[in-house]
């Protein structure tokens, strides 16, 4: 009876980097064979191991060794190989050479979107810009708010790979940096306003290590509302504003609920609906006057008009 040692590999990472459980297998197997020459029988081959490739496994099957398997899988001689070990013909052993570490599948993805870029790839995907893109994302944002309403965790799995689609089409179509500039300036600042977790800051004081980070970051900025994005709907602009004041200890001077009102949590939503139909009935669109009321006790139209800047809805 013959003993097959199934050296499984994963194509994502450096061929060369086996465990040490591999390479005692291969330097111990007095036969190594593979269908194609992939990266992992190269590695194989400079490490000094002679790795036959071969169109059909029947003889290797009856001699045994090691055999590396190809990157999809070797479905067919998989299935063979289960019949022999059924049926006491053949001793297999599985060795796990390399695997995905967590995240591996974003190189996957990284690869598909620059396909889609390519010079023979997708024609509509290679027209787009960050412009025209823009909307997509703004969508899929949306959409996956629905799942996560909804409660449906496939839903809400979908619903995120399309949403982390979208950073990666933008970085692909940039010019001046690439997804490893935005993955590698994402963590240092992850880090940096996280010392309580990458030092030994205390963590009581999160909130204050986050500020200051992000005003190390951002010296420039010198009113509150820097950094707010003016794309979002007015209700989270306003409480957006609202919170950007208050954290610096500058509340902004707002209007109060009539007297003898007082909102329970549960009440909030339809006391918001009946302002909302309130403008409606004295034919004002809601929207636009909320977003002029915080323009205006906030003073982000001067602050507009002097070129500050605003990040984004996430404001990271």
């Amino acid at each position: 009876m013959s003993t097959v040692t199934w050296l499984l590999t994963s194509p994502r990472i450096p061929a060369g980097l086996l465990s040490v459980e591999a390479w005692d297998a291969l330097h111990e197997a007095e036969a190594v064979a593979a269908f194609d020459e992939t990266p992992a029988v190269e590695a194989i081959r400079d490490a000094g191991i002679d790795v036959d490739i071969v169109e059909d496994a029947a003889e290797f099957l009856e001699e045994g060794g090691v055999w590396i398997v190809g990157e999809e899988g070797d479905e067919e001689l998989r299935e063979a190989l289960a019949e022999y070990v059924a049926g006491g013909e053949i001793e297999l052993e599985v060795v796990y050479g390399s695997w995905d570490p967590p995240g591996a599948r974003l190189l996957d993805l990284v690869e598909a979107v620059a396909r889609l870029h390519a010079e023979d790839g997708c024609p509509w995907h290679r027209e787009q810009t960050h412009g025209t893109l823009a909307p997509y994302l703004l969508e899929e944002s949306y959409e996956v708010l629905d799942a996560i309403a909804g409660g449906d965790p496939d839903e809400l799995r979908e619903e995120l790979g399309d949403l982390l689609f979208q950073p990666l089409l933008h970085a692909s179509l940039a010019e001046d940096f690439d997804i490893d500039d935005v993955a590698g300036d994402l963590v240092e600042k992850i880090v940096r306003r996280h010392p309580h977790v990458w030092g030994d800051a205390d963590p009581d004081d999160l909130y204050e290590h986050w500020n200051e980070a992000k005003a190390a970051e951002k010296p420039h900025r010198d009113h509150p509302a820097d950094g707010v994005s003016r794309q979002l709907p007015s209700l989270a602009l306003a409480a957006k504003v609202i919170e950007r004041f208050s954290d610096q200890g500058e509340p902004l001077d707002l209007p109060e609920l009539p007297d003898g009102v007082k909102l329970e949590p549960e009440q909030v939503g339809d006391f918001l609906l009946a302002a909302v139909n309130a403008a409606r009935a004295a034919g004002v669109d809601p929207e636009l006057a909320l977003r002029k009321a915080i323009a205006e006790r906030a003073g982000l139209e001067r602050l507009d008009a002097q070129g500050h800047d605003d990040e984004g809805p996430a404001d990271y």
